[in-house]
């Protein structure tokens, strides 16, 4: 945590900024330890999972809606919450009035009324907004979305662990679909009994996110699991995305339903190959576009990134694209998916590493293999 508020005071500096209100899931995560468990979807009862005010003399209070606080045992220590009414069945629904109250009163205790406050305005809501405006005008508002962004990219020993656990959960999916996976199944339920499996491991319900299909559905990539039968003598491709209290493992693989054909041999080995030219690659000062040119010439291409950083999203910098210049530097942790996609078929393959003072560390660690 002290690491992330340091980062923070450099902002404050470059910025002219005296306070910070956080309302990303992301940055709540990154800076108070809360994370709502979004696979529900937002909740009717409240206007956002949480808010966080990050005033001067540490300061940090964190606004989350009553219905939630089940949820508050991961806040760390040195930030109090402050609960607003939001579920009641004895009177009209207004979580956003209650909010609001609950945001002035801080405003008003941390005397923030005449300061300038950092925001993200790519997920400021309207409602918060029109409201510092109207009741407290001498505030201002500075967009450091951009800077918060990239605060995130250099993850601390913590956040390793954190995103270790989650990559050990993708290691179980992928060895549960070599070993489930049978012809005769749909898509859907072969993903049910991973996910199980997955869940089992972590020890509790978890959002997972997947690219999950069977035979010229690789082709495009991926795409939701559904109610096709698995067929022998297709692939089956399996983007397996776990988070885990808040951090995310990310993950890929491309299996043989039987006997693969000699072409698909053939990709498969070219991809594999790809892939860990990136990884051996992998070190302090290699720019962005250099690791992914490598790759990608050695596919001969596809129509996504060769990479992207991962942490309190599943898609964080660095991305590892052709145009970007972005110095790898030790604590980054990289997803590298190299593929190819053909006519009848596709494969990706996808390993998660975290760069080292002298190259990279595995966080995945399943070996990918065609023929289960």
């Amino acid at each position: 945590m002290q690491t992330q508020i340091g980062k923070l005071e450099d902002l404050k500096r470059k910025k002219g900024i005296d306070a910070f209100l956080m309302t990303s899931p992301a940055a709540i995560k990154y800076f108070s330890g809360y994370f709502f468990y979004f696979e529900h979807g937002p909740s009717p009862f409240h206007l956002m999972p949480a808010a966080l005010v990050m005033a001067p003399g540490d300061h940090n209070s964190l606004l989350i809606a009553d219905n939630e606080i089940g949820q508050a045992q991961g806040i760390y220590s040195d930030i109090s919450f402050k609960p607003y009414l939001s579920y009641t069945y004895n009177g009209a629904l207004d979580p956003a009035r209650e909010f609001l109250l609950q945001l002035s009163a801080i405003i008003k205790v941390q005397q923030l009324e005449n300061t300038c406050i950092g925001i993200e305005a790519n997920t400021f809501p309207a409602v918060i907004e029109n409201y510092l405006k109207t009741t407290f005008p001498r505030i201002r508002l500075k967009d450091i979305g951009r800077e918060i962004y990239g605060l995130r990219a250099i993850k601390t020993r913590e956040e390793i662990d954190m995103i270790r656990a989650s990559a050990a959960l993708c290691d179980t999916g992928q060895t549960a679909v070599v070993s489930l996976a049978k012809p005769g199944m749909t898509e859907l339920e072969l993903f049910n009994l991973v996910r199980t499996e997955i869940e089992t491991a972590a020890g509790t319900r978890i959002p997972l996110m997947a690219d999950f299909v069977g035979g010229r559905a690789t082709a495009s990539g991926g795409g939701l699991p559904g109610n096709k039968i698995i067929q022998s003598g297709e692939l089956i491709l399996s983007d397996l995305t776990p988070c885990l209290n808040g951090y995310w493992g990310d993950s890929c693989s491309t299996i043989a339903i039987d006997e693969p054909t000699v072409a698909q041999k053939k990709t498969f080995a070219l991809v594999h190959e790809s892939l860990y030219i990136g990884i051996d690659a992998i070190r302090p000062g290699i720019q962005a576009l250099e690791l992914d040119g490598l790759m990608r010439k050695h596919t001969g291409g596809y129509p996504h990134h060769t990479g992207h950083g991962v942490g309190v999203e599943y898609h964080e910098g660095p991305r590892i694209v052709p145009h970007n210049r972005t110095k790898l530097v030790p604590g980054m942790v990289i997803a590298l998916e190299p593929a190819i996609y053909t006519e009848d078929y596709g494969i990706r393959l996808e390993h998660l590493v975290v760069v080292t003072e002298d190259g990279c560390e595995m966080l995945t660690r399943f070996e990918h293999q065609l023929i289960k």
